[in-house]
């Protein structure tokens, strides 16, 4: 299962573009925007602006502290990681160290809408999916059957990950632990809802 703090609403296209250009202005003026700032930059009306604010303060994408717009961690702006050199993982190499580019997430993703939940179980494990990993998800209405997949389950709309499977007249989320049940959900259920296909995976090393 995935960490129900963790806030699953993907952001619309517009939300996406209010929320990149506060980013991108926090990272050039070393301070984040005012409402009039952003709505001059975006050409619409502040109090536009401030119902976009209080939409993604609401998705957890930024916190306002002392009247100030802060940009939660995982939705700062993504500038990259140096790629310097090779190293080996099995017989060592000469190590060389050049500038080899830069490790985007928005390079490596392409094009479309993602997001980023951490998991909480080992129900995947199986899968290279651990207990507190991030794993980055391509947001879809649809997946094909057999790939990974985030899913919203039941009334109450549970979030978990799975395999996702299409078996006859039903649906099957599937773990990677034969410690786990696969859950069955028939395919007339109208609580079932996908939210997108796992596309990456992200760990801290420890």
């Amino acid at each position: 299962m995935i960490s129900p703090g963790m806030h699953m609403r993907p952001l619309t296209k517009k939300q996406q573009r209010v929320l990149r250009t506060i980013a991108r202005f926090s990272d050039k003026e070393e301070r984040p925007p005012t409402t009039r700032e952003l709505a001059a930059i975006l050409r619409c009306h502040v109090k536009t602006v401030y119902q976009y604010i209080l939409a993604l303060e609401r998705k957890g994408c930024i916190q306002r502290r002392k009247g100030r717009i802060h940009v939660a961690p995982e939705f700062r702006e993504d500038r990259g990681i140096p790629i310097l050199g090779r190293v080996a993982a099995g017989a060592p190499i000469m190590a060389v160290e050049h500038r080899e580019g830069v490790l985007s997430l928005q390079d490596l993703l392409g094009s479309g809408e993602f997001f980023a939940v951490r998991v909480n179980g080992d129900s995947m494990k199986n899968a290279g999916i651990l207990d507190g990993d991030v794993v980055i998800v391509q947001h879809t209405p649809t997946v094909a059957s057999g790939r990974i997949a985030v899913c919203y389950v039941g009334e109450e709309q549970e979030v978990t990950v799975k395999r996702f499977f299409v078996r006859g007249d039903y649906y099957e989320l599937a773990p990677e632990n034969p410690d786990y049940r696969p859950l069955r959900i028939p395919r007339t259920d109208p609580h079932l809802r996908i939210g997108g296909k796992v596309v990456g995976v992200f760990r801290i090393m420890k």
